[in-house]
């Protein structure tokens, strides 16, 4: 089914909430969203300030009234810097909760009587479910959240209650369904991450910043944060220093061992970081790169094990070889994806992927990519919300 077909699809009213910010980097929450928006109308929301939020200096700079923009498909919230939610005060807070769902219904802009949706991207966000008063609730984990930084008991509370409410589970990979399926009892829909086939199929300009550093470049794009296996780099770049590691993404927390390891990887000449860049750019820096890497950390209880990584898709559409930790949500593409299962493994796996013996082919990457873009997963979803909402 296309998104734009509307001849079996029921039109709904979306409040979707997440808590990245709709102009950050470009995760699934966009990517589906914004193609669900051809059909549906969607309301796209970080959730309100809090009291605490006060002395950022975001929210000094929100307009008092806050606004509304039509970006992307989707109507993209910029709550009001007067409105503030103030958890430890519950009258209070159900209010200020109140006041921004009634700004949400006076702006959609559809069909009033419209099924109502919640979709929620995280259970930081289960109390505007009830003031919502939604037809249908959606629950969609893109991470193992209970491995991930800042999980307490209040968190996993909401996560039960929201699995109990929703009409619809989604899952970005097979062992975060698992584990949702576990805890609720419910069938969950597992909808991997996907690519823009054509943008980074076809991108070929070579960024500015990325000109002056020679070949062999292997890269990384995305968030640098501590999934990211740093030590491991750092050693592959000081024993292999004609290889030059280029890192693309805004920098996140780190805990000691990968502050320890980005430290180092710093102090090399053959290790760059070139920051965050607009989603749009991105497509031209893998396709820059002889090798990308899924360096992820895989010891201890950290969050990667779970992931589906969002990159895995958009690096095979370069076509160039992928080097990838041994993820199970990578296991199934290993013919195109060559895994490292030791550090002595990741030298040989880059090494002969430079040499052009890189698992599987420039063809036989694409060919994986555009079978699972973003186009196919968007879809996808819509089928699945519109059989939620016609009671199948």
């Amino acid at each position: 089914m296309k998104i734009n077909d509307t001849s079996h699809s029921t039109q709904l009213n979306i409040v979707a909430m997440a808590s990245n910010a709709w102009d950050g980097p470009w995760m699934n929450r966009q990517q589906l969203l914004s193609r669900l928006g051809k059909q549906h109308n969607i309301i796209y929301s970080n959730g309100l300030w809090t009291v605490w939020d006060r002395y950022q200096a975001e929210w000094k700079e929100t307009p008092i009234r806050g606004s509304f923009r039509a970006q992307d498909q989707v109507l993209v919230d910029h709550p009001p810097k007067f409105l503030l939610r103030w958890p430890r005060f519950a009258v209070l807070d159900r209010m200020a909760i109140r006041m921004a769902v009634r700004r949400w219904t006076h702006a959609h802009t559809g069909e009033k009587d419209a099924p109502r949706v919640a979709y929620l991207f995280h259970p930081q966000f289960y109390p505007y479910v009830k003031k919502i008063q939604p037809d249908y609730v959606v629950y969609h984990a893109y991470d193992m959240f209970s491995l991930t930084p800042g999980w307490n008991s209040e968190l996993d509370r909401q996560q039960r209650q929201l699995l109990d409410m929703a009409d619809l589970i989604v899952a970005s990979s097979d062992v975060i369904a698992e584990e949702l399926a576990a805890i609720s009892g419910k069938a969950v829909e597992m909808l991997p991450n996907g690519a823009d086939f054509e943008a980074f199929s076809r991108a070929s300009n070579e960024p500015d910043d990325l000109r002056d550093i020679a070949h062999p470049r292997i890269g990384y794009v995305g968030n640098l944060n501590l999934k990211i296996d740093f030590p491991l780099v750092a050693w592959l770049a000081a024993t292999h220093q004609n290889w030059n590691f280029v890192f693309v993404g805004g920098k996140g927390k780190l805990d000691a061992p990968t502050q320890k390891g980005c430290d180092e990887c710093i102090a090399l000449d053959n290790v760059h970081f070139l920051g965050a860049k607009d989603f749009q750019e991105v497509p031209h820096y893998t396709s820059n790169m002889d090798v990308n890497l899924m360096c992820y950390r895989m010891e201890g209880d950290v969050w990667t094990r779970g992931i589906y990584p969002l990159k895995l898709h958009e690096y095979l559409a370069t076509g160039k070889p992928v080097v990838s930790s041994d993820l199970p949500s990578v296991i199934p593409f290993e013919s195109n994806v060559a895994i490292a299962r030791s550090r002595d493994q990741w030298a040989e796996l880059i090494a002969s992927a430079l040499q052009g013996k890189g698992a599987g082919s420039k063809e036989q990457r694409h060919a994986v990519a555009k079978k699972n873009s973003w186009d196919v997963r968007a879809a996808r979803l819509n089928a699945c919300l519109t059989s939620m909402a016609n009671g199948q």
